[in-house]
């Protein structure tokens, strides 16, 4: 019995002494297993800071948004007929009014207008090919001296008061003239006035000298009326559209037909839900 008691001791001794340098061995692993997974993120969070999301980053080299495509709408052969002067004034967007010179009514269309908050442009009677044609009082023509054709120009300029900008009135004879469209921009320059060429002939060349002589200058890109339909002036507007999105920006001349005027005052509203701007014809100027 003595004898059996005196083994289980010395068994149970040596279990102890082995037991005990395993744990000191392992006791400094533990705690420091411990240490680093209080440190150490989690796998996934691992994962996202190997690639973290670009939220700053995405915001400051987003591009840009598109500007909205612009549309400068003018209304020519105004001064004469106030019921149509006052559907214009009226039309809810920027519309630009071109008043004729040398009419009873000339000055008082274009303080209506400008009243009403419309840009005005003076829409100057400019010499055609077709000698029939009877462009009106306030004529410019092909032979005229520079001093005539300013004395001229001054005098139109005075019945359209606060004109922005010129536009031809007819004129495919002396806009495809250089002589007489350097008078006529030498006189806009002076005036700090733009020019607006109705392209109403094919060999114009009232861009390129105003492009020379260093005087704003846009050219037409649509007639709307050409045909005084409804359904002809829808289509043509449709065209200028096309042409203000694919170009970033276009002109369309109307004149103030019933039918124009009704197409204007249905569609004007339905551009702008479309992303059209409608602006002025100065507003396509650089500043």
């Amino acid at each position: 019995m003595l004898l059996a008691l005196l083994l289980f001791a010395a068994g149970f001794g040596a279990a102890v002494l082995w037991m005990r340098p395993r744990a000191a061995l392992e006791a400094p692993a533990v705690r420091a297993g411990r240490a680093a997974a209080a440190v150490a993120p989690p796998r996934a969070a691992q994962r996202r800071s190997a690639h973290p999301a670009p939220r700053e980053e995405g915001i400051v080299l987003a591009a840009d948004p598109s500007p909205a495509p612009r549309l400068a709408i003018v209304v020519d052969d105004l001064g004469n007929d106030d019921a149509a002067l006052a559907r214009v004034a009226a039309l809810p967007a920027a519309i630009t009014g071109a008043v004729l010179p040398g009419l009873p009514r000339s000055r008082e269309s274009a303080q209506t207008l400008r009243s009403a908050g419309k840009e005005v442009l003076l829409h100057l009677p400019m010499e055609p090919l077709d000698r029939s044609a009877r462009p009106g009082p306030g004529l410019v023509k092909v032979g005229m001296t520079a001093g005539d054709i300013t004395q001229v120009l001054t005098a139109d300029l005075a019945d359209v008061p606060g004109a922005d900008g010129v536009n031809n009135h007819m004129g495919s004879r002396a806009s495809a003239d250089r002589p007489t469209m350097d008078a006529v921009l030498s006189v806009l320059k002076k005036r700090g006035l733009y020019f607006l060429d109705s392209r109403t002939t094919a060999f114009t060349v009232a861009a390129e000298e105003a492009g020379r002589l260093g005087v704003p200058c846009r050219s037409r890109s649509v007639f709307l009326d050409d045909v005084a339909e409804e359904s002809a002036i829808r289509r043509q507007l449709d065209r200028a559209v096309e042409d203000a999105r694919a170009e970033g920006a276009a002109i369309a001349i109307g004149h103030p037909h019933p039918a124009t005027l009704a197409v204007l005052e249905r569609a004007l509203p339905e551009l702008r839900g479309k992303g059209i701007r409608l602006v002025r014809v100065s507003d396509l100027f650089s500043r």
